[in-house]
C-alpha cells in the first residue's frame, strides 16, 4: 500500500475526529501512516487489503478545503455554530495563516458592530497553498487499486483469483 510514496507529506485535515491508534488496534485495525504529532492519517483491516482508513483528505484539490473553511466561516457568521472554525491543519502555511489570521479580526469585528460579512481573500490565501499530498494520495490509490486487481477473480461471483487465501491475500499474516 505505501509503495512510492512520499516518506514526509501533509496531510490536509478539515475536522478532527481524535480516533486515536488504541482505538483503532483495540478493534483489529492496523495504524499504517501517523502525523508528526501521532494523529492516525490512514490504518487498514489486518489484511492490510479490503478496508483502508483515511482520516485525512489526499483526494483533494488544492482549494477544496479552503472552500469548506469559507464555508464553516459563513455558517460561524451566521450563527449556525458557535465557535469560528479552526483554520484546517497542516493547509496554511504561515503566510496563509496570517491572512486567514487578519481575515477572522474583521470578521469578528463586523459580527459585533452588525456589519456586513467581508469578502473572504479566498484569491490571497491561495497563493499561498501548496498540494504536497495530491502525489501521495495518488500513490496511495494507485497501490490499492493495483491490488485490487491483481487479487480479484475476473468471474464477481469468485473474490480472488487461485491461489490466494482469502484470510491472508496479501500472504502477511
Amino acid at each position: 500500500m505505501l509503495r512510492d510514496i512520499n516518506t514526509r507529506f501533509d496531510v490536509p485535515h478539515s475536522r478532527n475526529n481524535n480516533v486515536t491508534r488504541e482505538q483503532l488496534e483495540k478493534v483489529g485495525v492496523d495504524v499504517l501512516v501517523e502525523t508528526s504529532d501521532g494523529d492516525v492519517h490512514m490504518a487498514v483491516s489486518p489484511d492490510q487489503f479490503r478496508v483502508v482508513y483515511l482520516q485525512g483528505h489526499p483526494e483533494y484539490y488544492t482549494v477544496s478545503l479552503l472552500k469548506e473553511y469559507k464555508r464553516e466561516i459563513k455558517r460561524f457568521y451566521s450563527d449556525e455554530i458557535m465557535d469560528y472554525p479552526s483554520c484546517p491543519d497542516h493547509y496554511f502555511g504561515v503566510e496563509a495563516m496570517a491572512i486567514a489570521d487578519n481575515y477572522q479580526e474583521q470578521v469578528r469585528i463586523a459580527k459585533k458592530q452588525g456589519a456586513i460579512l467581508p469578502p473572504f481573500p479566498e484569491e490571497q490565501i491561495q497563493m499561498y497553498l501548496h498540494n504536497t499530498w495530491r502525489d501521495t494520495g495518488k500513490a496511495l490509490f494507485n497501490n490499492w487499486l493495483g491490488l485490487v486487481y491483481q487479487l480479484t477473480n475476473v468471474d464477481r461471483k469468485v473474490p480472488f483469483t487461485s491461489g490466494i487465501n482469502p484470510e491472508d491475500p496479501l500472504g502477511i499474516l
